[in-house]
Order: structure tokens, then C-alpha cells, then sequence
């Protein structure tokens, strides 16, 4: 990456510049380490000792292994932090030999050799937590995954909405939206009673939340920023863009349990057109692994119908109802036990 953010094909590159932490003047010297060393860096030792050790120091470099643009070099992020002491001691030492003569051309390609040999401790990466928080830390977005990432099941089964479909809410509409809390404030209302505005971000933005008095007295000990959280409320529309949340509930999505049902019947009917639907019914079962048993219904009315169990089991969330719905018409799905 340059110092601002440049075009690279189809995509994007971060800029350095935007890295919190980092200035101008070391991402010059990095740019220039970079070009007089014929391309990119191999290992951090090498970096140690090839960029200005004036013009970055450790908190800059630290801000670059937590955004991930350290991952094309040698190791992970947890061994790059670790050997992060003495990769910059070797740094102060190459510049201070080339500052005072000490070192001549061969000298600096055996030293560039060397660094990026030097081995690295064996230790576990960072947690995909841990990497997330990082790079929301030093570059305010999340790279590498959304903490939402594990919680897809319970999002899609949970949530009515999402932070782009809240434009165009009729006022005291109920809504359920998952995400993570954000940017808390706490403020004080007339009669001196805790309120807060936060802002819950989805996969797709952000919505504006407030929660009042009253319902701040019971949810405040789980309105956590960082916290992943389902949140039910009504919408308060606003003329300027999509509704504001007036939050009632707040339960951390690890908390959550969906209780799915144990057995559940698929009717299929045979007069119905669509060639593919057996094909279709088996990728959806392969697809939706779980512990519920499946009785296919297969009907030909005024003729006959069948009951088949399948050995397959699955999980019936509210994905698996829509595809199944999707593939064999409305009404196909129904509840048998819970």
C-alpha cells in the first residue's frame, strides 16, 4: 500500500496513512526502504533494518500487524508481536553500523540475508477475536471476518430487519435487529435518570439505537460496546432517513438459545411442475446438517399419498423453512414435534 488509498485492478488498496497511529513521514521512509530494496519486504527483521528507525517506531509498527499489513511477511500476527523487541533493536543496531561507516555494501546484504532467516518463536495466532478487534482498533472496519460471523444462524432466525431495510417504518413498528454495540453515550434526561444513544452494526451499517429511562434501568449491564447483541425495540422514523430504534430488550447473542424442532414434515406434490425438486431437497438437507428427523409427505391428490422417514437429519431454522418453501411451494413445511 501507498500512503493514501490506490487503485489495484478491480480493487482497492488501504492506506497506510489511514492506519491510526501512523504519519506521513514513516510511510515515506517505508515507501522508500521499498523501492531501493527492488520490492516487497520478506520478514520484519527486514523491515527492522531496511526503514528509517527514526521515522517508525513501535506503536506505528504494532498498528501494522493489528490491521493485517504485516500478513504478507514471514509468520503470524502473534509471532510477528513477539520477536517485535528484538527486530527493532536489530534495526537501531543496522542504522547506527550505517550511520557511522561501519558497514559497507556486502555487509548490508548479509545483514539483509540474515534478517530474513532469523527464526520465529512457535506461538499460536492471534483468536479471530483477537484479529478483529485489532484491526477495528487501529483501522476502524473489520478485515479478516465480523464478529457476527459465528452467529449467522441465530442472526437469520432472530432478526426481522437488518440496518438496511429501517427506511419507511411506520412509528412503534417492532423490530429485531443482531449486531454489535457501538459508540455508547450516556446521557441525563430533565428529572436526572440514565439514558443512552448507541449505534448497532450489522453486516451492511449501521442503525442509531436509543434506549429511554425506563428501559435503561433493567438492559444497562448488557449495553457492552463491542458486544454482539440481539435487540428488540420499536422504530421512530425519521423524515432525514431510515428509523431510529427505541430499544426495550437487549440480550447478548451468546445467551441466546433458538429451540428448533425435533421432527418436521415436507409435503411434496406430485402434480405440481419443477423437475429437480428431489435433487434440490437433498443439496438443502446436505447443506442444513442438524438433529431433526425429516417425514417427506409425497402426494398425488385424489390418487394417493406416502410417508417417507430419511435417515438424513437436519436443522430447521428459518433459512431451511424459506428454502423448503422455495423448492416445494407455500405451506410445504409444518411443525410435527418440538
Amino acid at each position: 500500500s501507498a500512503l493514501n488509498f490506490t487503485p489495484a485492478g478491480d480493487s482497492i488498496r488501504f492506506g497506510l496513512g489511514a492506519i491510526k497511529n501512523v504519519g506521513a513521514n514513516a510511510v515515506e521512509s517505508i515507501l522508500k526502504a521499498r523501492q531501493e530494496g527492488g520490492g516487497s519486504f520478506h520478514g520484519l527483521f527486514e523491515f527492522c533494518e531496511t526503514v528509517d528507525a527514526g521515522a517508525v517506531n513501535r506503536r506505528m509498527i504494532e498498528s501494522f500487524i493489528k490491521a493485517g499489513a504485516m500478513d504478507s511477511l514471514a509468520g503470524n500476527r502473534a509471532q510477528l508481536f513477539a520477536v517485535l523487541d528484538p527486530a527493532m533493536e536489530a534495526g537501531q543496531r543496522a542504522w547506527r553500523d550505517r550511520s557511522s561507516g561501519q558497514v559497507g555494501l556486502f555487509g548490508d546484504l548479509f545483514a539483509a540475508g540474515e534478517a530474513e532467516e532469523r527464526p520465529l518463536p512457535k506461538v499460536p495466532d492471534w483468536t479471530q477475536k483477537e484479529k478483529l478487534t485489532g484491526e477495528k482498533e487501529t483501522i476502524g472496519v473489520y478485515v479478516t471476518g465480523h464478529p457476527l460471523d459465528e452467529f449467522r444462524d441465530k442472526v437469520r432466525d432472530l432478526a426481522t430487519h437488518d440496518s438496511s431495510t429501517l427506511e419507511g417504518l411506520e412509528r412503534g413498528a417492532q423490530v429485531a435487529l443482531c449486531g454489535m454495540i457501538g459508540g455508547m453515550q450516556r446521557r441525563r434526561n430533565k428529572e436526572g435518570k440514565l439514558w443512552a444513544s448507541f449505534q448497532l452494526e450489522d453486516l451492511l451499517g449501521q442503525a442509531e439505537c436509543m434506549c429511554f429511562a425506563t428501559a435503561f434501568e433493567q438492559i444497562q449491564q448488557d449495553l457492552v460496546d463491542d458486544r454482539p447483541v440481539l435487540i428488540r425495540g420499536m422504530a421512530l422514523p425519521d423524515e432525514n432517513g431510515p428509523a431510529r430504534i427505541s430499544v426495550k430488550e437487549v440480550t447478548p447473542l451468546d445467551l441466546v438459545r433458538i429451540n428448533l424442532p425435533s421432527l418436521v414434515s415436507i409435503r411434496v406434490n406430485l402434480n405440481m411442475s419443477g423437475a429437480g425438486r428431489a435433487g434440490a431437497l437433498s443439496a438443502l438437507f446436505q447443506r442444513k446438517p442438524g438433529e431433526a428427523e425429516v417425514r417427506l409427505r409425497l402426494e398425488k391428490p385424489r390418487d394417493f399419498s406416502v410417508v417417507l422417514d430419511v435417515s438424513t437429519r437436519v436443522r430447521p431454522d428459518k433459512e431451511f423453512v424459506e428454502e423448503v418453501e422455495k423448492i416445494c411451494g407455500p405451506q410445504a413445511f409444518e411443525v410435527l414435534a418440538s
